[in-house]
């Protein structure tokens, strides 16, 4: 959870200054590792959009105090000074690091680190915390523009909770080649428990808690290494695709939009242009500039075995997708 969480919340007193959410909310969901990250900075950089940033979830419980006492700005740079200790990037991509930079809103929520082989619930179900904050980004930006907000671990089996909680929120889903995703959400975990990341584990304390306990920190690391780990992970993807294929014909057709991560490289433009179109998102598209350039990732042997041996429970979504059963024949 974000520090703000854990101290005594400086903002209670002003909550009822608060009014209704915003008027307009855009969710992008997706699995890990299929581009959710470029196309929120694509449409946060047009300027069209409010969105959450790190200071906003590291600062949650004293935004409303931070700027009616003037104390923002320092705040700021305060954590710009100290994520200069960081690196320059985000670690688990190539984002540069900045306070103001857009996050997930799932650092807000439900969040727990244990071994993939355990059998949890994935998706966020109490999302009081995000009303709270779209509540407060509301009163605190004038311009009342759009609030766009993203967060891939709502895309496996919680959209459905999204557009119960949020009525008049609109949805982006961003696909990936299922082995391409299986490969890099392996890689991703693998990376981020050789050793503590610590930009992660500033904004997300339960992270940071893994690496207190080598039993967990050993359960999690065997996990991504055991054929049995792998083979969860995979199952859990496949049950995502599946409960995509079942319920997004619940969402009005206006309300949601669906692309591909590799169309968005080829022509990013397009891509975007469409998008903005079906949703009648108020972006002009002279303010469009999204240039993904992803890297050649190798497969790792591990993965693909999993992959083929199973491949059949996720034709249906391939299929849906036009994909073909390896990324390189789409």
């Amino acid at each position: 959870m974000p520090s703000g969480l854990l101290s005594e919340n400086s903002d209670e007193a002003h909550l009822w200054k608060l009014g209704s959410l915003p008027d307009r909310l855009i969710f992008i969901l997706g699995p890990h590792r299929s581009g959710t990250t470029y196309l929120h900075q694509a449409l946060v950089d047009t300027g069209a959009f409010d969105y959450i940033s790190y200071y906003d979830l590291v600062e949650f419980d004293r935004l409303i105090v931070n700027q009616e006492t003037g104390r923002r700005e320092a705040l700021i740079q305060s954590l710009r000074e100290e994520m200069e200790h960081f690196g320059p990037t985000r670690g688990i991509d190539h984002m540069p690091i900045n306070p103001l930079h857009a996050e997930e809103y799932g650092f807000l929520l439900e969040k727990r680190y244990h071994n993939i082989q355990q059998a949890s619930h994935i998706s966020n179900t109490n999302f009081e915390p995000l009303k709270i904050l779209c509540r407060k980004k509301r009163f605190l930006s004038p311009e009342q523009k759009p609030l766009i907000l993203k967060n891939p671990i709502d895309f496996y089996d919680g959209f459905i909770r999204i557009a119960d909680n949020f009525p008049d929120s609109q949805f982006i889903f961003i696909h990936r080649h299922p082995l391409t995703v299986f490969n890099s959400h392996i890689l991703f975990w693998r990376n981020l428990i050789k050793s503590k990341n610590p930009w992660l584990a500033k904004i997300d304390r339960s992270y940071d808690a893994v690496f207190d306990s080598p039993q967990l920190l050993q359960a999690i690391h065997l996990s991504t290494l055991s054929p049995r780990g792998l083979q969860l992970v995979f199952e859990k993807f496949c049950n995502a695709c599946n409960f995509y294929l079942n319920h997004i014909q619940l969402l009005a057709s206006g309300r949601a939009v669906s692309l591909r991560y590799e169309d968005l490289c080829k022509t990013p433009l397009d891509v975007l242009r469409l998008v903005i179109h079906k949703l009648d998102l108020p972006v002009g598209e002279e303010r469009l500039d999204a240039r993904p350039s992803p890297r050649k990732m190798d497969i790792l042997p591990e993965v693909e075995r999993i992959y083929r041996a199973n491949a059949e429970r996720i034709e249906p979504y391939l299929s849906h997708l036009h994909y073909s059963i390896m990324p390189n024949e789409s």
